[in-house]
This record gives C-alpha cells, sequence and structure tokens, in this order.
C-alpha cells in the first residue's frame, strides 16, 4: 500500500465481530417479535505516520463520524459459500480507512502549525509484542421455542393487573465471536455470549402519575436466568411495589445525608469518578480531565480502592459480562489498579501514550465502527473494614441527627445513569432512581417517588463517611463515544453525608377513554 507523495502505514489491524442474535417479545400473552439474525462487521485500524507520531488526535475519542466514506463498508457478507465476498468488503474497507488516515494526518500536522499538541512527546501507538490465542467457543443451542412459551406466559400473568396499562416481557441471546489480527503479528478469537431477560411494566396511578419498573436479568450463564415460576412471582412482587408507589408521596428537591444500597453505589461511583479515569479523555482538548493532575492524590477516602479486571469470570457465584481476554488493539486483559486506599495511582488506557512511561492496561473498547477508546470493563470497589447492614444504617442515622435535618434518604433501586466530562459542559452526573425512601431520625421509613440524584463528581464523593461489607454484582450496559459495551461493576453499600436530588420530568396522563379490555371482561361477567 504504497501512493506515490504519500506515507504507507505503519500498522493495520482488522477486528471482525460476527455476531448471532435471538430475539423474543411478547405482550399480554402474545409474540411480537420473534427473531434470529445473524451479522459480521469489521473495525479496520490503518495508521500512518510512526509509532511515535500518526494521524490519531484527541484520543481517538471523535473517530466515529456516520458521515465518512468508510461507515458504508463496515458491515461484511457472512455467507458460508467462499470468502470473496468478506474480501472484498474488508478491500473497500481498508482503501477507505488508508486514504481517510493520510488525509486525517495532513489535517493534523496542519493544526499543529496554529495549536499546540500537549501530548507530542507520548508515543501516538505503543508497540506490544503479538499474542495469539485461537479459543473459539461455537454458537451455543438455544432453545428458541422454550423461551417463545416463556416470554408468552410471563407476559400473559400481567392481564391478572388492570392497572398496569403497557407491559412487555422479552428474552435475547446474543453470542459474538471476535477475531483480531494486525501487521504485527497478533492473532486471537474471542467469543462471548451474553443472554438476557427483561419485564418492562408502566403503571398508570388514579392520580395521572406512570411509574414505570423494568426486571432486569443480564448474565454470561444463561443457568442463572430465572425459571418460568420465578419470574412470574417477581412480577407479582414488582406489581406489588408498584402500587406501593403510586400512593407514595412525590419529593420535588433534596440535599442532605443518604444511604445507596450497593448498585446505586456503583452506578454513582462509575458516573462521578469511573467514566474520569479513561486515559483517552487526557488527550482529548475538549475534556474536562478532573483528575489529570491528581495521581498520588486522595481523591476517596481511605477505606476505598477502585480496581479493574476483566480477566474475572464470575464472582460470589455470578457470571460477568464485563470479563473479556483481549481488548480491541490485541492487548490482553489485566488487573488494574485505579485508586489504592483512596490515593488515585493510574487510568485505564489504550496503546495510545497518556505519559512518557506508557503502557497499555488493556482496556481499549468499541462496538461497531467506533475507534476502541480506554473504557471500564469489570469495575471492583472494594471497602477496607466494611459495615455491616446495621452499622450503615446507623451511619446514616448518625448524619441524620448530627446535621439536624428531618430525614435522610436510603436509595433503594437505580437503574441507568449519564455524565458530561467535557470542559463545554457543567461537570455533573445523573442517577434514575427506581425506589428510594426517606428515613426519619427514629429510624422510620417512607417511600418516596419522583427523584433522581444529581451531582459534581469532586463533592460527591468527598461526603462518603462509610461503606459496606458486602459486595453485588451489576452487569448493564455502558454507552460513550465507542458505542455500548457490556459493564460489570462489583460495589458494597455507601453513606454520603450530603447527596443531592432533583426531580424528575414527569406529566400527568389522563385517564384512557376505554377501560382495558380484559377489565371490561370481568366486568361484564
Amino acid at each position: 500500500m504504497r501512493v506515490p507523495g504519500f506515507p504507507p502505514p505503519y500498522f493495520i489491524s482488522y477486528l471482525i465481530r460476527d455476531e448471532e442474535r435471538w430475539a423474543l417479545k411478547a405482550k399480554f400473552g402474545a409474540m411480537k417479535v420473534r427473531t434470529h439474525e445473524r451479522t459480521r462487521n469489521a473495525f479496520v485500524d490503518v495508521r500512518v505516520g510512526s509509532y511515535r507520531n500518526d494521524q490519531v488526535r484527541d484520543g481517538g475519542l471523535l473517530d466515529n463520524d456516520k458521515e465518512s466514506e468508510s461507515y458504508g463498508y463496515v458491515d461484511l457478507p457472512f455467507g458460508n459459500e467462499g470468502f470473496d465476498g468478506v474480501r472484498h468488503g474488508l478491500w473497500r474497507l481498508t482503501d477507505a480507512r488508508y486514504r481517510e488516515a493520510v488525509e486525517a494526518l495532513l489535517d493534523k500536522k496542519s493544526r499543529e502549525l496554529t495549536y499546540r499538541n500537549p501530548a507530542r512527546h507520548f508515543v501516538a501507538f505503543q508497540k506490544t509484542k503479538p499474542r495469539i490465542d485461537l479459543k473459539w467457543t461455537p454458537f451455543p443451542e438455544v432453545d428458541i421455542d422454550y423461551w417463545a412459551r416463556y416470554v408468552e406466559n410471563a407476559s400473559a400473568i400481567i392481564k391478572s393487573f388492570p392497572e398496569v396499562m403497557d407491559g412487555q416481557v422479552e428474552f435475547e441471546a446474543n453470542h459474538v465471536c471476535r477475531m483480531f489480527v494486525s501487521t504485527e503479528g497478533a492473532r486471537q478469537i474471542e467469543c462471548q455470549a451474553i443472554w438476557s431477560v427483561e419485564c418492562y411494566m408502566w403503571l398508570l396511578s388514579d392520580h395521572g402519575d406512570g411509574i414505570p419498573w423494568t426486571i432486569h436479568h443480564l448474565v454470561a450463564d444463561p443457568a442463572e436466568l430465572p425459571s418460568a415460576q420465578a419470574l412470574h412471582r417477581e412480577i407479582r412482587s414488582t406489581v406489588e411495589i408498584l402500587r406501593r408507589l403510586a400512593q407514595a408521596p412525590t419529593l420535588r428537591s433534596f440535599s442532605g445525608p443518604a444511604l445507596l444500597e450497593p448498585v446505586p453505589a456503583g452506578l454513582l461511583l462509575h458516573e462521578a469518578v469511573g467514566h474520569r479515569l479513561e486515559g483517552s479523555r487526557l488527550l482529548a482538548s475538549g475534556e474536562g480531565q478532573t483528575y489529570k493532575d491528581s495521581v498520588g492524590q486522595q481523591i476517596l477516602p481511605n477505606f476505598l480502592s477502585i480496581r479493574e479486571d476483566p480477566r474475572l469470570e464470575r464472582y460470589d457465584g455470578r457470571s460477568l459480562i464485563g470479563h473479556y481476554r483481549f481488548d480491541e488493539e490485541g492487548v490482553a486483559a489485566q488487573e488494574t489498579r485505579l485508586v489504592v486506599r483512596g490515593k488515585l495511582k493510574r487510568f485505564l488506557s489504550t496503546r495510545t501514550g497518556i505519559s512518557r512511561r506508557h503502557r497499555s492496561s488493556g482496556h481499549a473498547r468499541s462496538a461497531y465502527h467506533q475507534r476502541p477508546i480506554s473504557r471500564m470493563g469489570l469495575t471492583i470497589i472494594e471497602s477496607q473494614n466494611g459495615l455491616d447492614r446495621r452499622a450503615l444504617r446507623q451511619r446514616l442515622l448518625d448524619q441524620i441527627r448530627r446535621q439536624k435535618v428531618p430525614f435522610g434518604i436510603r436509595i433503594i433501586e437505580a437503574s441507568t445513569g449519564e455524565t458530561a466530562t467535557d470542559a463545554y459542559n457543567f461537570q455533573a452526573f445523573l442517577g434514575e432512581i427506581n425506589l428510594a425512601a426517606k428515613v426519619f431520625p427514629d429510624g422510620r421509613e417512607e417511600w418516596i417517588r419522583g427523584v433522581n440524584f444529581v451531582g459534581t463528581p469532586l463533592n460527591a464523593i468527598r461526603g462518603i463517611v462509610a461503606a459496606g461489607k458486602r459486595h453485588v454484582v451489576d452487569n448493564a450496559y455502558c454507552g460513550a463515544e465507542s458505542g455500548y459495551v457490556p459493564l460489570t461493576t462489583i460495589s458494597p453499600a455507601i453513606v454520603v453525608s450530603e447527596l443531592e436530588l432533583q426531580s424528575k420530568a414527569e406529566t400527568p396522563y389522563s385517564p384512557y377513554t376505554f377501560p382495558i379490555p380484559w377489565e371490561r371482561v370481568k366486568r361484564s361477567r
């Protein structure tokens, strides 16, 4: 690949993802979606220049343009007859990526005539010893008829509750095999299966408040999915929760002490701290770079540590979907101690240099056409001398009495979150609360609804005063510039001296004109 007058590639890699996906959705006892699809796509990394200085800038955060020519060639044939279709697709994609790389290098050089590049003295791309690991796992057998009956029967249970105006049950099985080769000689195959069962319900209260809830099971081992009977019980108990929430008072705002159970605690630390420890963000001029100059400094209480270890496949009997053996740049997964006894030690990193003595931590991750950037995979938040549930609750009550506030907050369930890390926006985060309660000084609890937790990262983590000793697994997906990737967070509960809550955006609904069909049938009988 040599064009007179233009730089040749110094490195090329091919990351091909071969995916098979089964999906079932049923509403109120009837199948809505039943699909089985096979796809294949590729990320081709063509680098021009040298290991010292190439075309990638800003840590690769912005290398995800859907308007680029190469985006049209990402999807590849997957048929088994012949290989020329795949060869043709890779040829078109490689050719386009080369031309885009040359253009990006020239643009980067011209930009440096005006703007200084703070990362000029770091390696553009770390040389690594090529690893060969060809561990192929065949596509798993999926008993689609069993799962079809499973979602139909479970969704029919929802008809027993006429105040639940919408609901559905979903089953998905995704099997992805990643194949990686590079001009350095790396050859790797890694396969991963992720299974999920979800049940979404939306209850409409007498006051017109729509209250959603999603039962969520996301695992790497299908044996961990609930049985049909267990899911039916969970649906019924969840409806009771929704009924109680419908009667609970709305809290418009709050600032004060809070106890976050393990999953909400992990979500808070993921949003407030985790994304700000992704090393690629240290290279982007538009990023806030909250902790760039904090290595060796205390950023958390000395009883908390954070480490990443995607090598783990199970924890406390649970399968972990954040597990992987190699990242998307061909680097083996490794343990990375980010925060030790409260002190920041290092950042998650890719092969792109973030310091003079740079080594990749094996955290380059992406989902589709985006350039891999440093992303969390399997985050473990550890507490030193953690407290049991009774002691944690007492810490919360102590904070309520010390601050002389009428109540504190216990956040029981939270689902998703978001954060802004760029310098243009406010440095803030938000967590979606599903279930929370006021906790009064005498220990009484009263459920509340209608709020989310918000805050700025430094203030939020500065207020952590205690952590539990029981660690809970949360499997989920995380979205960022390089797409949605599977993630596992293992966290204890925490108590914070001050957490801010803000009102959800909600508009009351008018009653439906006609009753839900099966309720009308019941009345006629």
